[in-house]
């Protein structure tokens, strides 16, 4: 619990609001969300226990408060969290995880990809309490047709397609790009 608290800390530096704790049934782990703030208009949705399994933590993002990203965040670290048990790797930029259902009412975006934590200042992306050294990576609501497009042609691919139309991976109700 002394590193959950630490982690926690650690956000709140960065993201300049005090983080509200969930827990999920979907995983026993816990969820911090942190309010937007004038010079962050988002809100932000991290994991805290997932570094027991790969020394990594999950960030996902949208413009309000939608309470289903608590629970998609929470499927996502139990994916995690089966991928750990069965084969002890961690997940790595560019995996995907199927949501089962859409990200929010009235969207099309039913998957998550995994990258770096991009929308963050230098300093998150890492944490140490000079025992534990955990990662920070944010995770993209896409559609199917843009999983599947990664699964083929890979990350770098579909991060340029994303970029050439200029989609705002924030916008949790976006129009896919492919």
């Amino acid at each position: 619990m002394i590193v959950v608290k630490q982690l926690m800390d650690h956000c709140h530096r960065f993201f300049g609001s005090l983080g509200e704790l969930y827990q999920s049934e979907d995983a026993d782990i816990l969820i911090a969300v942190y309010p937007a703030t004038r010079k962050r208009g988002w809100w932000t949705y991290a994991t805290l226990e997932l570094h027991k399994m790969g020394a990594t933590e999950y960030l996902v993002y949208s413009y309000q408060f939608e309470q289903r990203m608590i629970t998609h965040l929470a499927r996502v670290a139990a994916q995690v969290i089966r991928q750990w048990e069965s084969q002890t790797t961690r997940m790595e930029s560019g995996s995907i995880f199927s949501l089962g259902d859409t990200i929010v009412e009235k969207s099309v975006l039913n998957h998550m990809v995994l990258t770096p934590a991009y929308y963050e200042e230098a300093g998150l992306e890492y944490y140490t309490n000079g025992k534990d050294v955990i990662r920070f990576m944010m995770l993209h609501a896409i559609a199917d047709s843009e999983a599947k497009f990664l699964e083929q042609y890979g990350l770098m691919a579909l991060q340029e397609r994303l970029a050439h139309f200029g989609v705002d991976s924030l916008n949790v109700t976006r129009t896919p790009a492919i």
